[in-house]
């Protein structure tokens, strides 16, 4: 009897797991699909476009167009730090610049 017992208790934990697992995953599906109907994951957004990365080891230079501004942002393993902010219209004017030298 004592065997019977537990294998119920098994079978009733990983019916709950998978029960989970699905409930997880159909979460993760839905939240996907309002996504991309709201726009939340386009490329070509104007919330946050990354224009360009530079791997240092191990750490990272990130340079972020935010909306109206680009920042520049190293991060790595001790966390995250500032380097720079422009306005976007700073910095296209810079980048023409530089496109004429």
């Amino acid at each position: 009897m004592g065997e019977l017992s537990n294998s119920i208790s098994l079978g009733a934990y990983l019916g709950k797991v998978v029960l989970a697992l699905i409930v997880l995953a159909v979460s993760g599906w839905l939240f996907l699909y309002a996504a991309k109907r709201k726009g939340w994951l386009q490329k070509g957004s104007d919330k946050l476009y990354v224009i360009s990365s530079l791997s240092l080891g191990r750490d990272v230079f990130f340079v972020l167009r935010c909306g109206p501004e680009v920042i520049a942002v190293v991060a790595g393993h001790s966390g995250a730090r500032l380097m720079g902010r422009w306005s976007l219209e700073d910095w296209n004017v810079s980048e023409r610049d530089r496109d004429e030298t």
